[in-house]
């Protein structure tokens, strides 16, 4: 674990990658310390701990893309956070790309990263 995510931007989407153990943590800061308790979000932690099974699904399914369990009250809201999820491999290094929803701001993930004690690498 190297206690750092990488924050992008493409087209209005906010997004980060990173080890699965670090994205894991940001994941959890954002529900536990920041109060974003939503399916989604509990979807995509439950997603990033069993990486392997959906990893291997994805590749079965010739998918790219994981779409996490979204509330409908959550998403009128305007509280949903987590759009999609991407399972890679990398030399052996299991990573995760987390897109937002466009109305998470950075500020969120700021909060999150830091209450998570990861570095947030900005683009």
């Amino acid at each position: 674990m190297s206690g750092k995510v990488r924050l992008s931007k493409y087209l209005g989407y906010t997004y980060v990658t990173g080890d699965v153990e670090d994205v894991l943590a940001l994941m959890k800061a954002i529900r536990d310390s920041l109060g974003r308790n939503t399916e989604d979000v509990n979807d995509t932690i439950r997603i990033l701990e069993h990486f392997e099974e959906f990893y291997e699904t994805m590749k079965r399914r010739s998918k790219d893309y994981i779409a996490p369990k979204k509330s409908e009250a959550d998403l009128v809201r305007g509280v949903a956070v987590v759009e999609k999820i991407r399972l890679m491999k990398e030399q052996g290094v299991n990573k995760a790309i987390i897109i937002f929803d466009k109305r998470v701001d950075d500020d969120l993930l700021r909060r999150a990263a830091s209450e998570a004690g990861i570095e947030l690498l900005i683009e």
